[in-house]
């Protein structure tokens, strides 16, 4: 049984209570721990509001920063649950432990404590109080907290990252999607011929090899493309059945530039998608639906539909996966994979023919030709050598792995050979597509209706994406909430 490293509790000179620990220090001052704790607070910068406390000592700290700080919520560490219980033995802090405000956490779960309760959209930065005397005490346990703490703030810092560069362009595509898509005639019926095989082509190099296959067997497969490969399978003469498009920047627009009458392929787009490419297919005629894949604005649309929106996984945001997904929930019991390489093969990033082609020998010139180009692409972040002809990064090796979860998750038979992946399900086929009647300006109104508190987890993205601005170093979150939230109300 652990130990706790506290003895007992004495008396300050102004009657307070404070833990003493087994080598005779205290955390607090002996004679005002109120005092100090109020000069603590007063040094803070005024924009924190989330903290981690290195010790928890007889709590006077933390309770003051619940009082002077609106809003605030503060994780506390202590070695073990040993000391947790014998600090509860004070009836002050057992009453202060039970605030919602509050997290306790020991070592282990000190990097799960704060992935899953910081959150720097809604709080801002993370102020860590160290405990001078208590670190003494627990020195040998300095390195993996400062491990512990690293790994978290890696893992949020690159969600935050994220969110602050799309947040905005997330929550205008799902607005713009909605008002697209309440204009859209009910669902095309969907009836595919289960006793194909579904192909979901992905866009990377050993593609090039794979053309000739499809096109000898296209009679045998139901082909739900990434938009990424679309270009390619068009500029081959290959219709696809389904066309999935995830990507919510301008980019995406690029991969139906063709002239074409697609009339019998179906084009879904995830309401975060870029809203120009699911618009322009619209103005050419061609069948779109939207799903949804997690955007928590999303997610309450879909509860405004009665949770009748197509749903649809994508992993670590990975198109192949979303276009898997459909698979398995059409009903199809087999899957293959074509293109799914996750790596550079012989210096190539993509497959032939989709837009970075055009892009790239579009201004390719003598002295900067398209293999330059490709070359730069590839030189972006720092290579790993998977074998002799094949290079991947560690976003890419992340995309592949999120894959390989995904399948073993659901328990998938498969197996990965001549860069192909075969996929067995039994999964009976599900309802994807039902019609939904909505008015745009209705969906607004209840939004307006809805109160802070039912809103805020909705607009954290957007919210991300403010704080990035320098102009707004200085809001509160609550001036935040208020603009995400107007933002979206008055969008027309």
């Amino acid at each position: 049984m652990t130990e706790t490293i506290y003895s007992s509790f004495i008396e300050t000179k102004n009657g307070s209570q404070i833990p003493l620990l087994k080598s005779g220090r205290t955390l607090e001052s002996r004679y005002n721990p109120q005092k100090e704790a109020e000069n603590i607070i007063n040094s803070l910068d005024s924009t924190y509001s989330f903290f981690l406390i290195l010790g928890l000592g007889s709590g006077i700290l933390a309770e003051e920063i619940l009082k002077k700080i609106d809003a605030s919520k503060i994780i506390i560490l202590e070695k073990s649950q040993a000391d947790f219980d014998f600090l509860k033995t004070n009836q002050n802090i057992k009453k202060l432990l039970t605030n919602e405000r509050i997290i306790t956490s020991d070592i282990e779960n000190l990097s799960k404590a704060l992935i899953n309760n910081y959150l720097p959209a809604k709080y801002g930065s993370l102020k860590i109080i160290e405990q001078k005397n208590w670190l003494l005490e627990n020195s040998e346990l300095k390195n993996d907290i400062n491990i512990s703490i690293q790994d978290a703030i890696n893992q949020i810092s690159a969600d935050f990252s994220v969110q602050s560069h799309f947040g905005k362009i997330w929550t205008t595509n799902i607005l713009n999607n909605i008002k697209l898509f309440s204009q859209l005639p009910p669902p095309p019926s969907f009836n595919p011929d289960l006793s194909k095989t579904a192909l979901v082509v992905a866009a990377g190099p050993s593609l090039d090899s794979k053309i000739t296959q499809i096109m000898e067997k296209r009679d045998q497969y139901y082909i739900i493309s990434t938009d990424t490969a679309f270009s390619t399978l068009f500029n081959q003469g290959i219709e696809s059945d389904i066309v999935i498009s995830l990507d919510c920047q301008s980019v995406s627009q690029n991969h139906f530039i063709h002239k074409f009458n697609n009339k019998n392929t179906l084009f879904l787009f995830d309401l975060c998608g870029n809203f120009s490419a699911a618009k322009s297919l619209y103005q050419k005629g061609q069948n779109i639906s939207y799903f949804i894949s997690g955007h928590p604005l999303s997610n309450l649309f879909n509860y405004y539909c009665k949770n009748k929106m197509l749903k649809l996984e994508s992993g670590a945001g990975t198109v192949t996966i979303a276009a898997l997904d459909f698979a398995l929930q059409a009903g199809f019991n087999k899957i293959e994979i074509f293109g799914a390489d996750f790596a550079y093969l012989n210096g190539k990033s993509y497959t032939k023919a989709t837009y970075l082609d055009k892009l790239y020998n579009s201004t390719s010139n003598k002295l900067l030709n398209s293999e330059k180009i490709y070359d730069k692409l590839l030189f972006r972040t720092e290579l790993t050598v998977v074998d002799k002809n094949k290079k991947s990064t560690k976003i890419l090796d992340s995309y592949k792995t999120s894959l390989i979860n995904f399948l073993n998750q659901r328990n998938l038979s498969f197996e990965y050979k001549n860069d192909t992946y075969f996929i067995r399900s039994n999964k009976k086929p599900e309802k994807l597509f039902e019609n939904i009647n909505i008015k745009y300006s209705e969906f607004i109104s209840f939004l307006s209706e809805l109160k802070d508190s039912e809103i805020e987890n909705l607009l954290l993205p957007y919210i991300s994406w403010l704080r990035n601005k320098p102009e707004n170093s200085q809001l509160k979150y609550k001036e935040f909430l208020q603009l995400a939230h107007s933002f979206i109300v008055s969008y027309n």
